[in-house]
């Protein structure tokens, strides 16, 4: 997440990120904590802008687990053209 913080092309974003960082570092024991890190860092910033938070008790619902049937979410997808979710 350091090196990340470096490649922000405005200065004033890299370091508002870099003392997020300090305050709050990375919480990465499982893909969960992980995830709501994530969520808690971005609503920081989002605070910052004035903009509204994300519920971080809903990040499995947006962007968690696909449950996709017979490996359509693969990266190579499906070879089924007939495939309907």
């Amino acid at each position: 997440m350091v090196i990340l913080s470096r490649l922000y092309p405005c200065k004033e974003c890299a370091d508002h990120f870099k003392e997020i960082l300090k305050a709050n570092p990375v919480q990465a024991g499982s893909q969960a904590e992980f995830s709501q890190w994530l969520c808690h860092v971005h609503n920081i910033v989002n605070r910052s802008l004035g903009k509204l938070t994300f519920p971080c008790n809903r990040v499995n619902a947006r962007w968690g687990k696909l449950d996709c049937k017979d490996r359509a979410c693969d990266l190579q997808g499906t070879t089924d053209f007939n495939y309907q979710p």
